[in-house]
């Protein structure tokens, strides 16, 4: 196809690549229903032009620059290449189509690359040049579907003009400007410019209807350039990825650490999912910070928000909390976790260890010490009524579809309930194993012979955690496929008997939309087919950092030591048997409210744009109205592919990742050296050909990676702490592990050969992959 039309399905790859960013993503449009003007796209100039000008409705017509590297998420290249509009004839065409090609040799372009840090390559100069019918309009504008200039992803920004919108872009005008809340859809404001230009109510709602549905169908903020016509009608001129936005600042310092890595935030949560976690932390968050009395009332503290599809967390309350304690530091907090933060010339927080801070938290700390002890009790005497429940409950889901509608109900809220109790019993679970490891670090750090990294030799070789139990099971099943073959009897009986353990578990355990392996069990036989047979590692850093840390010490201080170690892994090792006992209770709630949305006549995606409490109340009143789910399923769809800000609000300031390959550094969470290939992977689906010789760069991990992580030399994630799930099992495979490497996926690319130190934290990139 030498001349591809927009209006045109393109299959063919590589010819949709040529297309450059531009003219793929009008075409995509147009193709999807979206009132795009129609047009062609030139690879190179032409000779014979009218024919393909008679197919688009003939003159006038405006010439665009549609450059392989325009539309980017980091760099739109707006305003670099030319563009001409009203172009009346074939001599003007053929002038503008060449002008928009030699364009990409200007010193703009060259300029525009420098500001963003972009090399100069042959892909710099592969342009293509988009030809489309002319919108002869009366008003033009931009709109950007989360406000750019606060961050409020429920607010579009409007700013617009008389006539065409190059008028606006060049500055030759000042525009009228509209603050639109599209989920209450409502004005938030209306700025009116000197020309009186206006667009009416009808209008405005058809601009945001175009612009939310363009947002999720590209899982994304956009930046939107629109025209309307004498007729009325709205058409779509262009659209790619909002590139800068200011993060919301009207909530309190809020995080994401340890809910993203492998966690709630790992990817775009559903408004179902959010209101469990805020149920079960809204009360265990409160009841803990009471218990320990760092708090007399929580009341008018919010402790879970959501922004951006993601779940994020009350660092701001926690932290006020935590300060009244003696050598209380934030930042080693802060790093145990995962928060990415830029503290300013003012630094961190540390509470100062003196008679009187000590003297006003003593009620604090018997409290606290009262409660790690009341914590171990709670998950001893909880386990075996865990199993008793479970078992009662998992009894009826063989066929939920025979329960009658009282049957189901009662099942049904038992299943909330049960899920509600241990996910607040999980959550304690982690408040005590964090506060327990913080004051274990500082005990630590107070003794003669410590050295960095000791708390790191001494969190490995646990052993014992519930999640390493899926080795075991996948190296029998391998065994058997060997000696058998897969699909043989011998072989289905034995992944029944590893599903009846682990069929709870699979490649997103925290997102409820996605199936687990017993749902799934083609998943089991791809990670049986590449399973090496890895076993947890002895390194023997344990014992010897035990004994030197105590070689000196006196017979009371080495009693303290044995005691807050031996409670210090105990604490791991229960919030990973936790963690199992949520994902089993998650595993019911998910079957529960898929055969809610069976009996409702809802599409599976649909269940879980309810909140939780909606659901009891309609399970409990069947004749209750059904609410309008269709804005908040556009608000999930919309963030499916953003990269959300890991912290803000308050007065935080965002810590700015490396902006360049040279001396990369995270936080070593796993010590050796390792070198070998990256490979780049973003999704667990594609991990199959992983390699002993390969290291695995990735956003993060989840619990379903861990037999992922038995196959590599290494891992290299964006996020996570010291206490999270990839740390913990890095540490038991005793394979280098580096997490909180800001935009490691962008940085490091497959295929390049590096170095990995788990214990500095450091990334030496020793050879660049040939492309």
């Amino acid at each position: 196809m030498k001349r591809p039309f927009l209006h045109q399905a393109i299959s063919d790859p590589v010819l949709f690549e040529k297309l450059g960013g531009k003219a793929k993503n009008l075409n995509d449009l147009l193709v999807h229903g979206f009132p795009v003007p129609n047009g062609f796209v030139l690879f190179e100039p032409d000779g014979d032009l009218m024919g393909a000008i008679g197919e688009i409705g003939g003159f006038p017509v405006a010439v665009r620059s549609s450059g392989s590297l325009e539309d980017l998420a980091n760099a739109s290249f707006a305003g670099v290449y030319e563009t001409f509009l009203f172009v009346r004839s074939e001599s003007e065409l053929k002038d503008a189509v060449q002008k928009c090609f030699d364009s990409r040799h200007s010193d703009r372009v060259k300029d525009y690359l420098n500001t963003k840090k972009m090399v100069w390559t042959p892909e710099t100069l592969t342009m293509s040049v988009l030809v489309q019918k002319m919108v002869d309009a009366t008003t033009a504008g931009v709109l950007f579907t989360m406000n750019p200039t606060n961050g409020f992803e429920e607010e579009c920004y409007v700013e617009f003009c008389q006539g065409v919108g190059e008028r606006l872009v060049s500055g030759h005008v000042t525009p009228s400007r509209i603050r639109y809340n599209w989920f209450k859809e409502e004005i938030v404001t209306e700025d009116i410019n000197q020309e009186e230009t206006r667009i009416t109510p009808a209008q405005l709602r058809k601009l945001m209807e175009l612009s939310i549905k363009i947002q999720a169908h590209y899982g994304k903020p956009q930046d939107i350039e629109w025209a309307i016509d004498a007729s009325g009608k709205v058409h779509i001129l262009q659209s790619r990825p909002i590139t800068s936005y200011l993060p919301r600042e009207d909530r309190p310092e809020l995080t994401n650490a340890d809910f993203k890595d492998g966690g709630v935030s790992a990817r775009v949560c559903t408004p179902c999912m959010f209101s469990v976690y805020r149920d079960a932390m809204q009360v265990s968050m409160g009841d803990y910070f009471k218990k320990i009395k760092l708090l007399s009332s929580d009341e008018g503290v919010t402790w879970t928000h959501s922004a951006y599809g993601r779940v994020y967390w009350n660092a701001e309350a926690v932290k006020t909390g935590l300060k009244k304690l003696p050598d209380f530091k934030e930042e080693d907090f802060d790093r145990d976790l995962g928060v990415q933060k830029d503290y300013g010339e003012k630094g961190a927080h540390r509470t100062e260890m003196s008679i009187s801070t000590v003297i006003n938290a003593i009620p604090v700390l018997m409290s606290l010490h009262r409660e790690f002890s009341d914590c171990v009790v709670m998950i001893e005497n909880f386990r075996e009524r865990f199993e008793a429940m479970d078992l009662l409950l998992k009894a009826q889901i063989t066929d939920l579809a025979a329960l009658n509608k009282n049957q189901f109900q009662k099942w049904f809220l038992d299943v909330m309930l049960f899920q509600q109790e241990t996910e607040k019993k999980y959550f304690r679970t982690i408040y005590n194993s964090s506060n327990y490891q913080t004051e274990f670090k500082g005990f630590l750090k107070r003794l003669p012979a410590y050295e960095a990294m000791d708390e790191i030799y001494l969190m490995g070789e646990l052993h014992g955690i519930s999640h390493l139990d899926v080795q075991t099971g996948l190296a029998r099943l391998q065994k058997t496929s060997v000696v058998y073959g897969f699909g043989s009897d011998q072989y289905l009986a034995g992944r029944e008997r590893f599903l009846e353990t682990h069929y709870h578990h699979g490649p997103a355990e925290l997102d409820i939309t996605v199936a687990r392996w017993g749902e799934n069990k083609v998943w089991v036989d791809e990670l049986v087919k590449s399973f090496n047979g890895t076993a947890p590692h002895k390194s023997g850093k344990f014992k010897e950092t035990c004994e030197r840390l105590t070689e000196k010490l006196g017979f009371l201080k080495k009693r303290k030591f044995a005691r807050m170690l031996n409670q210090s892994r105990d604490f791991l090792r229960l919030r990973e048997e936790m963690r199992s006992f949520s994902t089993r209770a998650y595993y019911l709630l998910r079957l529960g409210l898929l055969e809610f949305a069976r009996r409702n006549q809802l599409e599976d995606l649909q269940v879980f744009m309810l909140d939780i409490v909606e659901v009891r109340n309609l399970l409990i009143n069947p004749g209750m109205v059904f609410p309008d789910i269709s804005k908040r399923e556009l608000m999930y769809k919309g963030y499916r592919n953003f990269t959300p800000p890991n912290e803000f609000g308050g007065t935080i300031q965002a810590l700015k990742g490396a902006t360049s390959t040279d001396g990369l550094k995270g936080l070593g969470c796993s010590p050796g050296e390792f070198t070998g290939r990256a490979r780049v992977i973003l999704d667990i689906h594609q991990t199959a050909g992983l390699t002993k010789e390969e290291i695995l760069i990735t956003f993060f991990t989840d619990p379903g990676w861990t037999p992922v992580l038995a196959r590599v030399g290494g891992v290299v994630t964006e996020v996570g702490g010291l206490l999270s799930h990839a740390a913990v099992i890095g540490r038991e495979y005793g394979i280098p592990a580096i997490l909180n490497l800001i935009d490691a996926t962008k940085l490091i690319g497959d295929g390049d050969l590096i170095k990995i130190n788990g214990k500095t934290g450091t990334v030496e990139i020793i050879e660049k992959a040939c492309k």
